[in-house]
């Protein structure tokens, strides 16, 4: 892959800086800037066809415009929409270029491999670095040999996803950029709702395990799927409505309507329970000595039960 294609497809990459300087950032680049904010807002997942050089470096320029946008709005919940969706555009890259451009990007967050002919070996570190929050890469589920272990190619891929993730999940705060930043900024806050349509559940009543969840939802941090499941059951469980765990979803960086209602419509349709505390433990999200067994419990202990379980917690 040529350095100019590289760097467009990978605009996070150092490579990427020798191709973009403040006078790159104009009008047409804003603009560019704005849509992809935006589109990382609708969580749309498509590349952009691009075919001039200057096509080509007005993208790039437009990553780091929409990275100084964002770090001026201070937004947490459309930074991590924006990420997200960049991440997932990536990865779409790297499932089309060669093993070899995959590497080259891998190696730009330490995640090197060995191929042996049969397996991919990784080192230990670097793959927990860049789990995602998910079961299947819970060290559990490895084989460990020496501080390495086998991976698949798509997971491989998985990992630089997640490490491009939190790479631009990190955004400096800009404190005064120039005029037309400002507007950009002003332009995306009033795209977004001024009153909350998330509904108000207090944390305190339910176990710290899902409290937690309640929180980082809140604060639109990218529940896994074990998470979304474990939380989804739970509320459906107490007889949260339909609408009110939607609301409750809808803070998530990835949040799409009508998937999200599909996968609750399906959780009651096959009558899935709310897992038990040891199954919340092998799920990675026991955070506290509850002894419940269930949950769903929770709302059967003593009001000084609730408060030493909380408390121990802490």
């Amino acid at each position: 892959m040529e350095e100019l294609d590289f760097a467009t497809a990978f605009p996070f990459s150092e490579g990427a800086k020798k191709y973009i300087s403040n006078s790159l950032i104009n009008e047409k680049v804003i603009e560019i800037a704005i849509e992809r904010i935006k589109r990382g807002m609708a969580g749309e997942i498509r590349t952009t066809a691009l075919f001039s050089e200057n096509d080509k470096i007005e993208w790039i320029a437009s990553f780091a415009t929409a990275r100084m946008i964002l770090g001026f709005l201070k937004n947490s919940n459309i930074t991590n929409r924006f990420a997200v969706t960049e991440s997932k555009i990536a990865r779409s890259m790297l499932d089309k270029i060669d093993e070899k451009t995959v590497e080259r990007v891998g190696e730009i967050f330490g995640i090197t491999t060995i191929n042996d002919g049969k397996n991919i070996i990784i080192d230990m570190c670097a793959f927990l670095k860049n789990s995602p929050r998910s079961i299947d890469y819970k060290l559990i589920n490895r084989k460990l040999t020496g501080g390495r272990m086998e991976i698949k190619a798509s997971e491989k891929r998985r990992l630089i996803e997640e490490a491009i993730r939190k790479r631009i999940e990190i955004i400096p705060l800009v404190k005064d950029p120039p005029q037309e930043i400002k507007a950009a900024a002003s332009r995306i806050d009033a795209l977004v709702p001024k009153s909350s349509t998330t509904v108000v559940i207090k944390v305190d009543n339910h176990p710290p395990c899902i409290a937690k969840l309640l929180e980082g939802a809140k604060n639109h941090i990218n529940l896994n799927h074990q998470a979304r499941f474990y939380l989804a059951t739970y509320l459906t469980g107490i007889n949260v409505s339909e609408d009110d765990i939607t609301k409750i979803y809808s803070d998530l960086p990835d949040f799409n309507d009508r998937i999200t209602r599909y996968q609750i419509g399906q959780i009651k349709k096959k009558g899935y329970t709310t897992p038990s505390c040891a199954t919340v433990m092998t799920y990675g999200l026991c955070c506290a000595v509850c002894k419940i067994g269930s949950p769903l419990n929770w709302h059967k202990l003593s009001k000084d039960r609730k408060e030493e379980i909380i408390n121990g917690s802490k």
